[in-house]
């Protein structure tokens, strides 16, 4: 089963086998081949002192064993496959995946896995799919992370009805499922970054929510209404808005077109912050605020809960701060627990998000 090649007479050469190093070591090939996938079969039971002996000899013959194999023998690749539906590794350097990435590698190396990473298979559509072939493609790996959104929920809900061990970077909801996953607590994280800004002296605080109602990260929106509620403050202090469309402006209902018309709000309400859902969003709007004259953050302090500062001018908003690498590295964990305990209640950990300062953040102007 192994692959190093051993010299022989006129220069020819063949690979060293575990036959090989039986004969060497003067045992039988279940010996070696116990000693070698340190595992006892049946009635075989190795002593220390032939442990030694047949390790001398895959030493002085060179042998290598045939990894694969060895694993086989195991019952475990000692894989771990990472899986998204969308592309990991953008043109840019530092993707908001990129830690994700970087504590998956390193609870992974810890646990003793190697990563697999699935990006090839796709269905007629050219979409990557699970299944696209008809068959489960992570079956290579003992079991996946998958990380990412626009997940299909008929390959998922079918993934989980094989009994393939997975789990998800990300909070996941599908009917039905019993999903394992590792989250950020975005509730938690928003509700205290508006307890904050009550905290520096603000008391009209308003939310600025994506356009079309649609909430990609569950939480942020309920955090912001639990802690008004625990603030006491109504919600035309504290009201939650929606980006429109352009050019309409801010309409009869409420809702805000663009950047410029969510600076102009807030001047004409006299918000004094606003906690916005698209940190890049959150930038466009620093920017509209400071070309009609107002300050940030003396005028308008601006919060993001993208959570992504990697990217353009968001390094300078005070934003949400997500465990991304901890969240990773969760996972990992979570998996290798499944893969130890098949029949184990699906994890479901969540970890606390923070406060990244930035330079639009501060109270109000007229609180020392």
């Amino acid at each position: 089963m192994g692959r190093t090649r051993r010299r022989t007479g006129a220069g020819g050469a063949r690979r060293v086998t575990q036959a090989d190093v039986a004969a060497h070591a003067g045992v039988s090939t279940g010996i070696v081949s116990s000693v070698i996938n340190e595992r006892d079969y049946g009635s075989i039971r190795v002593s220390q002192a032939t442990r030694d002996r047949v390790w001398r000899s895959v030493k002085e013959l060179g042998y290598v064993p045939n990894i694969a194999a060895r694993n086989l023998a195991r019952g475990s690749n000692r894989l771990i496959g990472v899986f998204t539906y969308q592309p990991l590794f953008p043109l840019e350097s530092r993707d908001f995946y990129h830690e994700f990435l970087v504590g998956i590698e390193e609870e992974a190396e810890r646990a003793g896995y190697h990563l697999l990473l699935f990006t090839g298979s796709q269905n007629a559509g050219r979409q990557r799919s699970i299944y696209a072939e008809g068959i489960n493609s992570l079956q290579l790996a003992d079991g996946s992370v998958l990380v990412g959104t626009d997940e299909s929920s008929e390959e998922i809900a079918r993934l989980a009805a094989d009994s393939y061990p997975f789990v998800f970077v990300g909070q996941r909801e599908i009917p039905g499922v019993e999903l394992s996953y590792v989250a950020a607590d975005y509730l938690g994280g928003t509700a205290a970054i508006v307890h904050e800004l009550a905290a520096r002296g603000h008391r009209r605080i308003a939310m600025v929510q994506s356009a079309h109602g649609h909430e990609g990260i569950p939480g942020r929106r309920a955090g912001f209404r639990r802690a008004r509620a625990e603030l006491g403050l109504s919600a035309a202090d504290a009201p939650v808005l929606t980006l429109g469309e352009p050019p309409l402006g801010v309409d009869s209902d409420g809702t805000l077109a663009d950047a410029t018309a969510a600076a102009a709000w807030a001047a004409g309400r006299g918000a004094t912050a606003l906690v916005v859902e698209d940190s890049t969003h959150a930038v466009h709007i620093r920017d509209a605020a400071e070309r009609a004259g107002r300050s940030v953050p003396g005028d308008l302090a601006l919060v993001g809960l993208s959570g992504a500062p990697e990217r353009p001018g968001v390094a300078d908003l005070a934003e949400i701060s997500i465990p991304r690498r901890e969240m990773g590295q969760e996972a990992v964990r979570a998996l290798v627990g499944l893969l130890a305990d098949p029949g184990a209640a699906p994890p479901r950990v969540t970890l606390d998000c923070s406060l990244r300062e930035g330079p639009s953040l501060g109270p109000p102007r007229d609180v020392d």
